[in-house]
């Protein structure tokens, strides 16, 4: 006797058909989903591709602009001897004596604050609006396992931007006797550039950890 609650033999084929295309529905849409995760994952190294970049341009006029400051400060220390009872700081130095400096000094001085003008307020502008267009990193917990302490440096790579730009504005446009802008030196007008972050994203990145310059 035909089991009543069977379906009919033609009713298989539509079943089958249903089943099938339900079973295609969900394959497609799992793969519509890994391609999305694999495209965001993409876009969250382009990102941070384009972060590491700009962190290693601003390590290389660092190291640069450092070599010229000592460089200057060293001359205007061996030829005036008033600058013994300065107290320490290098544009505090620069600063007290524009007016004495012999044109090769004075030249030394503008290509500092050049890269300052030139250099660092553009980098630090474009790490800023990195940032500001960040709605992943930033919002990792710093107890994250992997992303923690990128997390950690992103805030303290803001705090120090927005103070950096705040003392640019005060002290170099209408200042032509500074030409450093720093926050953690002798004055104290802020906080200084947070370190490890070049590091840090070479490690997620895959690149070789080495000096910039």
């Amino acid at each position: 006797m035909p089991d009543a609650s069977a379906p009919p033999l033609w009713a298989a084929p539509a079943l089958l058909a249903a089943v099938l295309a339900a079973l295609g529905f969900v394959g497609k849409t799992i793969t519509d989903l890994v391609l999305r995760l694999r495209e965001d994952a993409r876009v969250r190294r382009s990102r941070l591709t384009e972060l590491y970049a700009l962190l290693r341009a601003g390590d290389a006029a660092f190291a640069v602009q450092r070599e010229l400051r000592v460089r200057l400060a060293d001359q205007l220390r061996h030829r005036l001897p008033k600058t013994a009872e300065l107290p320490p700081g290098f544009d505090r130095l620069f600063a007290a004596t524009f007016a004495d400096m012999t044109a090769d000094e004075r030249q030394l001085h503008a290509l500092i604050r050049t890269m300052t003008v030139h250099t660092f307020r553009p980098l630090n502008q474009s790490l800023l609006e990195w940032l500001r267009a960040d709605r992943y990193f930033r919002a990792i917990s710093p107890a994250h396992r992997r992303l923690g302490s990128l997390a950690l440096f992103l805030a303290q790579l803001e705090a120090h931007l927005v103070l950096w730009v705040a003392k640019y504005e005060a002290w170099i446009p209408e200042h032509p006797e500074h030409a450093l802008v720093f926050l953690a030196d002798e004055e104290r007008h802020g906080v200084g550039f947070p370190m490890g972050g070049t590091t840090a994203l070479a490690g997620l990145l895959g690149h070789p950890t080495r000096p910039a310059g």
